[in-house]
């Protein structure tokens, strides 16, 4: 017994560690950190950086506001900290000579439009930067005689940060009553819940401290660790306790009925917990690397809830053995027990079925429709969207993107300004040669003038466009950005959402089937190992893999786009989560066919497993549909969806179509031993 409190000393002690350490763990919120160093977006990034500093873009715009007054405000907010210059109209046009209403329309409608003046910041701070909040609050606080509305990538970054930082409380607060409602329904204790969540907290606690040993983490994997971990690895501790309570029914001896409980659950935990781990571990080989941030919190989560229900959930059952035996009850959810009879029956057609269903699955899911980038989901009714729509109204909306090439060829500058110029897609176009006549030698101008476009060994040429959402159109566009600039130029960098978004794309699609044979092969080869048979882990891979099709041939048949990030990391967790409920079946199905006939074995498997199964799998799907029904993130909303209906798409699966193919395949699944078995149904 004292070995066994030390234990759970030490557990303690580190799950304080781990709560004191969770809130310094970093969280990045910039997606494009995640590209191949060698990347031509990160190049691009990089060179721009070195040439022409950090900088931010903000607008502000001013409603009601006289032009004498934006002049004084854009001098009290030129002197705020950080703030490197305050593009506006006076920049371009002497105001004290020329009245504004002399001014052509096509000039100052960029600025100026019914009393409402826009103006540009430009900040010398990183746009994820946390500084940057502190000069947007102090922009406010000169103007806060007026009406301010902002926009920019800044502004929808601290958004991020707002909506990030708050989407863990709100999901924990969701999920974890959802698990105990479902836990104490199917619960046959109801300390059960009691054991499990004292288990699977501790294992959470540890994962999100451990994750300070990450340079940082990114708030979509902040966001979804916790319910996901909590989802993915209860069926763990529910394995291990049902079968206590098993071998409980044997003896009175409880460390005995432990220790016998676990080592009959050893095996299905430890090949469930490797089949989930190998899901997330073939995200790790990603070019693109936000599949290494997931795929490490996430699997670093799921072998430390395997510790915990191995070490902790035998000490806890062993302390409270005595009020699980005084708490316990008939469970309100039971296996129904003609359910399994009938599907005896209709094994075949269930067979031809099946396979139809995956003939179908397999050619719709391909006509799947995708999105690369990241866009978060704003409420309307919040500031940001308010703003953005206020400066939209006057000013209209466009994306700023930036094309470096090398220096020196001011023909080519000109005819390259003047082939963006004719895109139908650009509304302006700001170099050099667009900026103060091109035929004015450049030694003769003014270096601050100089300096906003010519580098160290690159220009800088900033274009406008109205593409802004991502869509077949920007693709397209972008295209047509590489076009236009290799014609003029064999070395050239562009930089923007664009690029980014384009550069993804291809980043993930390359990646997919690498992903999926990775975590094909990794779990089929520790289902080989686990179950020494050469056609149960084909049927079970094929089983889940079948499933995720058909998740994804519904989003065609509905018409729907998905985040094609959201799909490799939904991909990675049905095929490595779900493919426990089809371990835990066979593996029981297998125990029982030694003394059993096939009908009488599947029966028995079904009626031990199918609490556990369905347990897991409504937790699994309420975690997804939650974290898809509340979260303001898109990529979380999309992760989650999917998994929700994925994990029930594979439980109706593993349950409908699985004992089907065990009973009809049941001779091939024992090859020798077949003679020494009972073959009749």
């Amino acid at each position: 017994m004292k070995k066994r409190i030390f234990i759970m000393g030490f557990v303690v002690i580190l799950t304080i560690v781990s709560l004191f350490l969770i809130p310094k763990v970093k969280t990045n919120y910039d997606l494009t950190q995640y590209l191949p160093k060698d990347s031509v977006t990160i190049k691009g990034m990089d060179l721009l950086e070195d040439e022409f500093g950090i900088h931010s873009l903000i607008e502000v715009q001013l409603s009601n506001i006289a032009v004498n007054d934006v002049i004084r405000l854009k001098a009290d907010i030129k002197a705020i900290k950080d703030v490197e210059d305050v593009i506006w109209l006076d920049d371009f046009v002497d105001l004290t000579l020329v009245p504004i209403e002399f001014i052509p329309e096509e000039v100052s409608s960029n600025f100026y439009v019914n009393e409402n003046a826009l103006l540009q910041v430009t900040v010398g701070l990183d746009m994820y930067s946390l500084e940057i909040e502190s000069v947007i609050d102090e922009i406010k606080v000169v103007a806060s005689n007026y009406e301010v509305a902002m926009r920019g990538e800044p502004i929808n970054n601290i958004e991020n940060r707002k909506i990030a930082s708050g989407e863990v409380l709100k999901i924990m607060l969701l999920i974890i009553p959802v698990i105990i409602i479902i836990l104490l329904v199917a619960a046959k204790s109801w300390i059960e819940p009691v054991i499990l969540l004292i288990s699977l907290g501790i294992a959470v606690a540890l994962n999100l401290g451990t994750n300070i040993i990450l340079p940082n983490v990114s708030y979509i994997t902040k966001t979804m660790a916790l319910a996901l971990q909590l989802a993915l690895s209860l069926d763990y501790g529910l394995i291990l306790v049902h079968r206590y309570y098993e071998e409980r029914e044997k003896t009175n001896d409880v460390p005995a009925a432990i220790k016998s409980a676990f080592r009959r659950a050893f095996p299905s935990i430890t090949a469930s917990a490797l089949t989930t781990i190998a899901g997330f571990l073939s995200l790790l080989f990603m070019q693109y690397r936000f599949g290494l941030d997931i795929g490490i919190v996430l699997s670093k989560g799921i072998l430390l809830s395997y510790a915990t229900t191995l070490i902790v959930t035998p000490i806890i059952i062993l302390f409270m053995h005595k009020l699980i035996d005084k708490t316990m009850h008939k469970s309100l959810i039971r296996a129904p027990k003609k359910y399994m009879p009938f599907i005896a029956k209709i094994r075949y057609p269930l067979v031809i079925l099946f396979a139809v269903f995956t003939v179908g699955a397999i050619i719709l899911s391909n006509k799947t429709t995708y999105t690369y980038g990241n866009n978060t989901a704003f409420s309307e009714k919040s500031q940001i969207s308010i703003d953005q729509n206020t400066i939209t109204e006057s000013f209209g909306s466009y994306q700023q993107v930036v094309i470096l090439v090398p220096n020196g060829n001011v023909p080519n500058e000109i005819s390259l300004s003047n082939d963006l110029l004719s895109n139908e897609h650009i509304t302006k176009v700001q170099s050099l040669v667009t900026v103060v006549d091109p035929m004015i030698p450049r030694e003769f101008l003014p270096d601050e003038v100089k300096a906003q476009f010519i580098g160290a060994t690159h220009t800088r040429v900033i274009i406008y466009t109205t593409i802004i959402e991502e869509s077949e159109l920007l693709y397209e566009f972008q295209e047509q950005l590489d076009t236009i600039t290799s014609s003029y130029y064999d070395d050239y960098y562009i930089v923007g959402v664009h690029q980014a978004t384009t550069n993804i794309k291809d980043l993930v699609k390359e990646d997919q089937l690498m992903i999926t044979l990775l975590s094909m092969s990794a779990i089929f080869i520790i289902l080989l190992i686990t179950f020494k048979s050469f056609i149960i882990p084909i049927i079970l891979v094929l089983v889940i893999q079948f499933a995720i099709w058909l998740n994804l041939s519904i989003l065609f048949i509905q018409g729907i786009e998905t985040v094609y990030i959201g799909y490799l990391v939904m991909m990675a967790i049905q095929l490595g989560a779900t493919i426990d409920y089809a371990v835990l079946l066979t593996s029981r199905y297998l125990d029982f066919r030694k003394e059993n006939k096939p009908l009488k074995a599947i029966n028995k498997s079904f009626d031990v497993s199918f609490i556990t199964i369905m347990i897991s799998a409504i937790v699994l799907a309420a975690a997804g549909f939650l974290e898809g029904g509340f979260s303001n993130i898109s990529s979380v909303q999309e992760i989650g969806l999917l998994l929700g209906k994925g994990t029930m798409i594979s439980f109706v699966y593993v349950l409908l179509f699985l004992p089907a193919l065990l009973i009809v395949l049941d001779k091939f699944l024992f090859f020798r031993k077949a003679n020494r078995l009972k073959t009749d149904l």
